[in-house]
């Protein structure tokens, strides 16, 4: 079970602000390491070896290789000019030896739009801060006189997880194929779930109060509604939104873009229904647990047993033995008596509660693979007073509604009839079938590393603008598109692990064997169809790898006096789609060898801005550099008839916010 709170640094606007609005393009997250130096947490250097497509050899090291491929991955979906800045810890949170806290995220600021507003955007609406960056052109934060670099999303992730005393039973698995191993909890599907609560999936009301932020709706909560009342949230009083949060199936995201995509992602919805004894034949509320397999029509059926021990917080008797176990809460976990009756053999577990109103079975056990629900006290009384001849199945619903939707489509929230701090509401609920990347549990049969199922479509109601074209390796067109409606970002996680594996290989030849490997395995497993097998090839060839290695390469120093952070430029090759705000830098690397001849150094195309400083072998600043080109809009140039040999660093800074601007270095080799 995920628990969290909203982290920001501060819960306000800092005043309302009006902003030009520019072209947007793929965005970029930027995962700062506060660990740092500390050898602890994502600088852990215990050694282990390469896992799932994760080439980290360190603990730490896989640890924030997940965090950069998830935001590469999100970045590639997503459209914004601004960087989102995104500063993680890995560090020990509150847990025992059965649960606790897998991680905690939120937005570091909200802001808000005075009139007229960006397009797509609401005045007087609290967006997140990576959202209001992306519909205004401009980084709100410094717009606000906060430092630069000011994080946008702050996140904290649960290093102890599998140690003595903290959820012993599981482990952390960092692997980026998906294929995670029974007891243990996949990293990257809960990095991609905490990461979308900072981008967006989040609302701003005090649940326990039913007040919004400072009277002031959020742009998530606008498309929230009460179906049994019918009112929106943001037309509640506060009072109303305090009984609606505990609404349970009845709190729905309305967002047309959800809605419509609910078809491409969720499974038509079977209910629960006793068959026998007739007396009480007839469908019952049930919640799926946040563990185990999600029950259906093929693994839940027949007659239902209940253990003598009716707690079952011991070993069960072998009477429930190729039958559905009826237990009762209390006294222990659930995942406990959940345990006990799988090993006793039975084939699925109802939980029936033991207070008034529903439950939800929650906690976290790979091990345990049979359906489990949870039932009401006053139906599970009704069950054990005709346990006898008890039969129960799920069906298909005859409406032929999608699981996890109400009857006008709209796909529901989580609302338990118990207000869960930090889980309740900013979810969706755990009745979606197949499981999604945003309920509040993190699920074993997830795959967020190619599927993100109905959260980009949540971001894209908020306002968010996504890639929905074919994915690009630098310049190359891969031919795969990078999201398509219903969640599936096939693309991003071309791009994404093009750039792990060449952060990890030793020359452009590993790097080069190792996507057409990768690329094999797309093909194998039927992600990609034989179109694009052939346009991902063809961007896997020697120049195209070579321009690729070089700018996601190891070797971004740029030799003596380089800066490991400069992105390296491969000669004669421009490297498009570069976007940057006003006053951010960012450097570039070119090496010249001796005796080169006619080097050019320039930018062009795209929107704004750009001034470009040059220096040899030393950082270059606007004070202090060895060549510069300042002119109005971004054709700028620095041209060397005869360069000395040396890497050239190159910093472009923003005049305007900029986007789609190419960053070239060209020059003459000398003779062989």
């Amino acid at each position: 079970m995920i628990r969290r709170k909203q982290l920001f640094a501060a819960l306000l606007a800092l005043g309302m602000c009006s902003f030009a609005s520019t072209a947007a393009f793929a965005g970029e997250i930027k995962i700062v390491n506060l660990d740092a130096g500390t050898g602890q947490g994502l600088d852990d250097a215990t050694p282990v070896s390469p896992v799932g497509g994760n080439p980290g050899t360190t603990r730490g090291q896989q640890a924030l290789n997940v965090f950069q491929f998830a935001g590469d991955l999100w970045g590639a979906v997503l459209q914004s000019n601004v960087p989102v800045i995104n500063t993680v810890t890995f560090t020990p949170l509150s847990c025992d030896a059965t649960s606790g806290v897998l991680g905690s995220s939120g937005t570091n600021y909200i802001f808000a739009f005075n009139s007229p507003a960006p397009a797509g955007a609401i005045p007087d609406t609290w967006y997140h801060s990576a959202l209001t960056d992306a519909l205004s052109g401009t980084d709100a934060a410094t717009e606000n006189d906060l430092p630069a670099n000011t994080p946008d999303i702050v996140s904290r992730f649960n290093s102890k997880l599998g140690s003595t005393g903290c959820l012993q039973t599981s482990a952390w698995y960092f692997g980026l194929d998906g294929n995670t191993p029974a007891g243990q909890i996949n990293f990257l599907n809960v990095v991609l779930h905490e990461m979308a609560h900072g981008l967006g999936f989040s609302g701003f009301n005090n649940l326990s109060t039913g007040k919004q932020n400072q009277d002031q709706q959020d742009i998530y909560s606008t498309f929230v509604k009460d179906n049994s009342t019918g009112k929106m949230w943001t037309a509640m009083t506060d009072a109303e939104r305090k009984t609606a949060a505990l609404n349970d199936t009845h709190v729905v995201f309305t967002g047309s873009n959800v809605k419509g995509e609910a078809s491409l992602s969720l499974a038509p919805l079977v209910t629960f229904d006793v068959t026998a004894p007739a007396g009480i034949a007839g469908s019952y509320d049930y919640n799926p647990a946040a563990f185990g397999a999600a029950p259906t029509p093929a693994n839940f059926a027949g007659s239902v047993a209940a253990p003598t021990d009716p707690l079952a917080c011991n070993a069960v008797d072998a009477g429930v033995s190729g039958k559905i176990a009826l237990i009762d809460r209390g006294t222990c976990s659930f995942v406990i008596k959940v345990k006990n009756a799988q090993n006793a053999g039975a084939t699925g577990v109802i939980i029936a509660n033991n207070a008034a109103g529903a439950i939800i079975p929650a906690g976290e056990d790979a091990s345990i693979t049979i359906p489990v629900i949870g039932i009401t006290q006053a139906d599970g009384n009704t069950f054990k007073a005709n346990l006898a001849n008890l039969m129960v199945a799920f069906t298909p619903d005859p409406q032929a509604r999608l699981g996890g939707t109400d009857a006008e489509g709209n796909v529901q929230l989580y609302a338990p009839t118990v207000l869960a701090q930090g889980s309740s509401f900013s979810h969706y609920d755990t009745r979606l079938t197949p499981n999604a990347i945003m309920e509040y549990a993190i699920n074993q049969d997830l795959e967020g590393q190619i599927d993100l199922d109905l959260t980009p479509a949540l971001l894209k109601d908020e306002g968010w603008k996504l890639n929905e074209g074919s994915q690009m390796l630098l310049t190359c067109n891969t031919g795969i598109p990078t999201w398509v409606p219903g969640g599936l970002v096939v693309g991003a996680n071309v791009v994404a692990n093009a750039k792990i594996i060449a952060a990890a290989a030793a020359n452009v030849g590993d790097y080069r064997t190792a996507m057409g490997n990768y690329a094999a395995a797309l093909a194998s497993d039927g992600l990609i169809t034989g179109g694009q097998a052939s346009s991902l090839a063809a961007c896997l060839g020697d120049a195209e790898t070579q321009a690729q290695y070089d700018a996601w390469g190891p070797d971004n120093s740029g030799g003596p006096g380089g800066d490991a952070d400069a992105i390296k430029l491969t000669n004669g090759v421009a490297l498009g789609g570069q976007t940057g705000t006003a006053g951010g830098e960012t450097l570039y690397s070119l090496d010249v060898p001796a005796g080169a001849r006619g080097l050019s150094i320039r930018t062009f195309g795209g929107t704004g801005d750009v001034s470009v400083f040059v220096s040899v072998d030393a950082e270059p600043t606007s004070a202090d550099y060895g060549y510069k080109s300042v002119h109005a809009g971004n054709t700028e140039s620095v041209v060397l008839t005869r360069p000395n040999a040396g890497t050239y660093l190159i910093k472009v800074i923003g005049v305007k916010p900029y986007a789609g601007v190419n960053v070239q270095g060209s020059f003459v080799a000398p003779p062989q």
